[in-house]
């Protein structure tokens, strides 16, 4: 009789993203059953869009002795997912019925493949990056144009870290530049 895989221990598998990515993979092999791996292997080449998968690259990414390519670590989830009846697409934390709290939206497979990235790249769950927002569109005249940078020769010392701001055109500016400063006198001209 083959024997049951067991998750590796803290003293096998250290904390990091490697063993974030096997606990995962874990989660869902124990929530199938823990079936047997020829099993599992099989079911990888005869699911829709197969991808095969031997039974020793399954029995290594569950041990976390390898990192495989995406398509293995997918056709694995979603071979172990249809063996517990369940949408690698659905939500990870599926909610009652009678609750609509979309806490975490994500995915298995979007988790999974988080998880995954982090792995390759050996970044800590907290380390990760988060995708950015999509910059929105500059305008390219009107209001939503950015203001004009005057060229480097008149330009101040500094930008960026510097101790001086880089000079800008100010288009509600009051007075001329380089001007002396007048001394303060009562005016009867509005300030617009």
């Amino acid at each position: 009789m083959p024997r049951m895989l067991r998750m590796p221990g803290k003293d096998v598998l250290p904390p990091g993203p490697k063993r974030e990515l096997v606990a995962e993979l874990y989660v869902h092999y124990r929530e199938a059953g823990r079936p047997p791996l020829p099993q599992i292997a099989a079911l990888t080449g005869t699911m829709p869009n197969p991808h095969e998968v031997s039974r020793e690259t399954i029995r290594r990414l569950l041990t976390g002795t390898t990192t495989s390519q995406w398509v293995v670590v997918d056709a694995l989830l979603r071979a172990l997912c249809q063996m517990r009846n369940w949408d690698p697409d659905g939500r990870r934390w599926p909610e009652p019925e009678d609750r609509y709290d979309d806490d975490d939206p994500t995915t298995c497979r979007e988790y999974l493949r988080r998880l995954w990235n982090n792995d390759i790249d050996g970044l800590e769950p907290d380390e990760a990056p988060i995708s950015p927002p999509a910059a929105p569109a500059q305008a390219a005249s009107g209001w939503g144009t950015p203001p004009t940078a005057v060229n480097q020769a008149q330009q101040a010392p500094g930008g960026w870290g510097g101790s001086v701001s880089p000079q800008v055109e100010d288009p509600w500016a009051t007075g001329l530049p380089n001007a002396p400063a007048q001394p303060a006198a009562y005016s009867d001209e509005p300030p617009f």
